[in-house]
Protein backbone atom coordinates (compact mmCIF):
# COMPACT_ATOMS: atom_id res chain seq x y z
CA UNK A 1 0.00 0.00 0.00
CA UNK A 2 1.19 3.55 -0.73
CA UNK A 3 3.15 5.25 2.01
CA UNK A 4 0.70 8.12 1.55
CA UNK A 5 -2.31 5.94 2.33
CA UNK A 6 -3.20 7.95 5.45
CA UNK A 7 -3.30 11.29 3.62
CA UNK A 8 -5.25 9.62 0.81
CA UNK A 9 -7.71 8.40 3.45
CA UNK A 10 -8.17 11.93 4.85
CA UNK A 11 -8.80 13.24 1.34
CA UNK A 12 -11.27 10.51 0.39
CA UNK A 13 -13.21 10.94 3.62
CA UNK A 14 -13.03 14.73 3.25
CA UNK A 15 -12.06 15.15 6.87
CA UNK A 16 -11.91 18.75 8.11
CA UNK A 17 -10.77 19.90 11.54
CA UNK A 18 -8.99 16.62 12.17
CA UNK A 19 -6.61 17.86 14.86
CA UNK A 20 -7.68 17.74 18.55
CA UNK A 21 -9.91 20.69 19.38
CA UNK A 22 -11.00 20.93 15.74
CA UNK A 23 -12.21 24.10 14.05
CA UNK A 24 -13.34 25.71 17.31
CA UNK A 25 -9.80 25.62 18.72
CA UNK A 26 -8.47 27.02 15.44
CA UNK A 27 -10.97 29.89 15.60
CA UNK A 28 -10.08 30.66 19.22
CA UNK A 29 -6.37 30.90 18.41
CA UNK A 30 -6.83 32.88 15.18
CA UNK A 31 -9.15 35.44 16.79
CA UNK A 32 -6.23 36.48 19.01
CA UNK A 33 -4.35 37.66 15.91
CA UNK A 34 -4.83 40.89 13.93
CA UNK A 35 -5.58 39.40 10.53
CA UNK A 36 -8.08 41.70 8.81
CA UNK A 37 -6.83 42.69 5.34
CA UNK A 38 -3.61 40.72 5.88
CA UNK A 39 -2.26 38.40 3.19
CA UNK A 40 -2.43 34.92 4.66
CA UNK A 41 -1.22 31.62 3.20
CA UNK A 42 -2.88 28.48 4.54
CA UNK A 43 -0.75 25.44 3.75
CA UNK A 44 -2.53 22.10 3.73
CA UNK A 45 -5.95 23.76 3.54
CA UNK A 46 -7.72 20.40 3.25
CA UNK A 47 -11.43 20.79 2.54
CA UNK A 48 -11.27 24.56 3.08
CA UNK A 49 -13.02 24.76 6.44
CA UNK A 50 -10.55 27.20 8.04
CA UNK A 51 -10.01 29.18 4.83
CA UNK A 52 -13.74 29.90 4.56
CA UNK A 53 -13.78 31.13 8.16
CA UNK A 54 -10.80 33.42 7.47
CA UNK A 55 -12.39 34.73 4.28
CA UNK A 56 -15.45 35.72 6.32
CA UNK A 57 -13.08 37.69 8.60
CA UNK A 58 -11.92 39.78 5.62
CA UNK A 59 -8.55 38.07 5.48
CA UNK A 60 -6.85 37.99 2.07
CA UNK A 61 -6.54 34.20 2.09
CA UNK A 62 -4.56 31.96 -0.29
CA UNK A 63 -5.41 28.29 0.42
CA UNK A 64 -3.04 25.61 -0.88
CA UNK A 65 -2.80 21.83 -0.61
CA UNK A 66 -0.81 19.17 -2.44
CA UNK A 67 -3.65 16.63 -2.66
CA UNK A 68 -5.92 17.00 -5.73
CA UNK A 69 -8.97 15.51 -3.99
CA UNK A 70 -8.65 18.00 -1.12
CA UNK A 71 -8.34 20.84 -3.65
CA UNK A 72 -11.50 19.66 -5.41
CA UNK A 73 -13.46 19.50 -2.15
CA UNK A 74 -12.18 22.86 -0.93
CA UNK A 75 -13.15 24.58 -4.17
CA UNK A 76 -16.57 22.93 -4.09
CA UNK A 77 -17.07 24.37 -0.59
CA UNK A 78 -15.96 27.84 -1.71
CA UNK A 79 -18.30 27.72 -4.72
CA UNK A 80 -21.24 26.66 -2.54
CA UNK A 81 -20.65 29.71 -0.33
CA UNK A 82 -19.87 32.01 -3.28
CA UNK A 83 -16.66 32.89 -1.47
CA UNK A 84 -14.68 34.04 -4.49
CA UNK A 85 -11.50 32.26 -3.39
CA UNK A 86 -9.70 29.35 -5.04
CA UNK A 87 -7.57 26.60 -3.50
CA UNK A 88 -4.37 25.93 -5.42
CA UNK A 89 -2.49 22.65 -5.79
CA UNK A 90 1.00 23.53 -4.51
CA UNK A 91 3.89 21.62 -2.94
CA UNK A 92 5.02 23.87 -0.09
CA UNK A 93 8.53 22.40 -0.19
CA UNK A 94 9.04 24.18 -3.53
CA UNK A 95 6.38 26.79 -4.29
CA UNK A 96 6.51 29.45 -6.99
CA UNK A 97 5.22 32.35 -4.88
CA UNK A 98 7.38 35.47 -4.86
CA UNK A 99 9.65 36.33 -1.93
CA UNK A 100 8.02 38.11 1.02
CA UNK A 101 4.48 37.72 -0.27
CA UNK A 102 2.58 36.93 2.94
CA UNK A 103 2.00 38.61 6.31
CA UNK A 104 0.93 35.36 7.93
CA UNK A 105 1.27 31.63 7.26
CA UNK A 106 -1.04 29.08 8.88
CA UNK A 107 -0.37 25.35 9.10
CA UNK A 108 -2.68 22.86 10.81
CA UNK A 109 -1.02 19.47 11.31
CA UNK A 110 0.99 19.78 8.10
CA UNK A 111 4.65 20.59 8.78
CA UNK A 112 5.28 17.27 10.54
CA UNK A 113 4.43 15.49 7.27
CA UNK A 114 7.03 17.47 5.30
CA UNK A 115 10.81 17.68 5.08
CA UNK A 116 11.32 20.66 7.41
CA UNK A 117 14.77 21.29 5.94
CA UNK A 118 12.94 22.24 2.73
CA UNK A 119 9.65 23.57 4.10
CA UNK A 120 10.91 25.96 6.78
CA UNK A 121 13.34 27.85 4.50
CA UNK A 122 10.50 28.14 1.98
CA UNK A 123 8.10 29.55 4.58
CA UNK A 124 10.78 31.97 5.77
CA UNK A 125 11.27 33.12 2.16
CA UNK A 126 7.55 33.70 1.68
CA UNK A 127 7.00 35.74 4.84
CA UNK A 128 7.29 39.51 4.88
CA UNK A 129 9.58 41.13 7.43
CA UNK A 130 8.08 40.49 10.91
CA UNK A 131 5.60 38.09 9.29
CA UNK A 132 4.16 35.34 11.48
CA UNK A 133 4.10 31.56 11.15
CA UNK A 134 1.37 29.86 13.21
CA UNK A 135 1.36 26.07 13.30
CA UNK A 136 -0.67 23.42 15.09
CA UNK A 137 1.58 20.37 15.40
CA UNK A 138 1.74 17.08 17.25
CA UNK A 139 4.84 16.89 19.46
CA UNK A 140 6.30 13.91 21.25
CA UNK A 141 6.73 13.75 25.01
CA UNK A 142 9.80 12.35 26.76
CA UNK A 143 7.85 9.12 27.33
CA UNK A 144 7.70 8.30 23.60
CA UNK A 145 9.66 5.09 23.01
CA UNK A 146 11.64 4.49 19.83
CA UNK A 147 9.66 1.48 18.60
CA UNK A 148 6.36 3.38 18.69
CA UNK A 149 7.94 6.47 17.15
CA UNK A 150 9.32 4.40 14.26
CA UNK A 151 5.93 2.79 13.62
CA UNK A 152 4.23 6.19 13.59
CA UNK A 153 6.81 7.67 11.22
CA UNK A 154 6.37 4.76 8.84
CA UNK A 155 2.56 4.68 8.96
CA UNK A 156 2.05 8.45 8.62
CA UNK A 157 5.00 8.92 6.23
CA UNK A 158 6.58 11.49 8.56
CA UNK A 159 10.32 12.24 8.33
CA UNK A 160 10.43 13.27 12.00
CA UNK A 161 8.33 13.51 15.13
CA UNK A 162 9.71 16.51 16.99
CA UNK A 163 9.62 17.39 20.68
CA UNK A 164 8.85 20.96 21.75
CA UNK A 165 12.58 21.66 22.04
CA UNK A 166 13.21 20.14 18.61
CA UNK A 167 10.68 22.54 17.07
CA UNK A 168 12.24 25.58 18.74
CA UNK A 169 15.71 24.52 17.64
CA UNK A 170 14.80 23.77 14.02
CA UNK A 171 12.82 27.01 13.61
CA UNK A 172 15.67 29.11 14.97
CA UNK A 173 18.12 27.18 12.81
CA UNK A 174 16.18 28.37 9.75
CA UNK A 175 16.10 32.01 10.82
CA UNK A 176 12.82 32.34 12.72
CA UNK A 177 12.73 34.49 15.85
CA UNK A 178 10.42 35.02 18.84
CA UNK A 179 9.56 31.32 18.79
CA UNK A 180 6.72 30.50 21.20
CA UNK A 181 5.83 26.87 21.90
CA UNK A 182 2.56 26.29 23.77
CA UNK A 183 1.57 22.69 24.54
CA UNK A 184 -2.10 21.83 25.04
CA UNK A 185 -3.07 18.81 27.08
CA UNK A 186 -5.41 16.70 24.96
CA UNK A 187 -7.47 15.99 28.07
CA UNK A 188 -8.15 19.72 28.50
CA UNK A 189 -9.55 20.17 25.00
CA UNK A 190 -13.27 20.06 24.35
CA UNK A 191 -14.17 16.89 22.40
CA UNK A 192 -14.84 17.71 18.76
CA UNK A 193 -16.15 15.67 15.88
CA UNK A 194 -14.30 16.35 12.62
CA UNK A 195 -16.40 17.30 9.61
CA UNK A 196 -16.67 14.53 7.02
CA UNK A 197 -17.41 14.91 3.30
CA UNK A 198 -16.71 11.44 1.86
CA UNK A 199 -16.11 10.62 -1.79
CA UNK A 200 -18.70 8.35 -3.41
CA UNK A 201 -16.39 5.37 -3.82
CA UNK A 202 -13.77 4.43 -1.22
CA UNK A 203 -11.80 1.21 -1.60
CA UNK A 204 -11.98 -1.36 1.20
CA UNK A 205 -8.24 -1.05 1.87
CA UNK A 206 -8.74 2.46 3.23
CA UNK A 207 -10.98 1.18 6.01
CA UNK A 208 -8.05 -1.01 7.05
CA UNK A 209 -5.93 2.16 7.12
CA UNK A 210 -8.55 3.80 9.35
CA UNK A 211 -8.44 0.82 11.72
CA UNK A 212 -4.64 0.98 11.92
CA UNK A 213 -4.79 4.75 12.49
CA UNK A 214 -7.26 4.36 15.35
CA UNK A 215 -5.04 1.70 16.93
CA UNK A 216 -1.95 3.92 16.69
CA UNK A 217 -3.88 6.89 18.07
CA UNK A 218 -4.86 4.84 21.11
CA UNK A 219 -1.30 3.59 21.64
CA UNK A 220 0.30 7.01 21.30
CA UNK A 221 -2.19 9.24 23.12
CA UNK A 222 -0.17 9.30 26.35
CA UNK A 223 3.07 10.10 24.50
CA UNK A 224 2.09 13.04 22.27
CA UNK A 225 0.49 16.44 22.74
CA UNK A 226 -0.91 19.16 20.52
CA UNK A 227 1.37 22.18 20.40
CA UNK A 228 0.70 25.70 19.13
CA UNK A 229 3.83 27.11 17.51
CA UNK A 230 4.16 30.83 16.77
CA UNK A 231 7.28 32.31 15.21
CA UNK A 232 8.29 35.43 13.31
CA UNK A 233 10.56 36.16 10.41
Amino acid sequence: MSNKAYTDLLALLGIGGAHPGGLELTKTILLKESLEDKKLLEIGCGTGQTSLFLHAMNVNITPIDNHPIMIEKANHRFAQHQAGITALEVDIEKSEFKDRTFDFILSESVLTFTDTNKTLPELFRLLKEDGVLLAFEMTKKDTMHLELEDRMKQFYNMPNIFSKKDWKDVLEQHGFTKVEITPLSLGELEPSEPEINPSEEIEEKYFEVMHDHEKLTYESQEHVELTIIRAQR
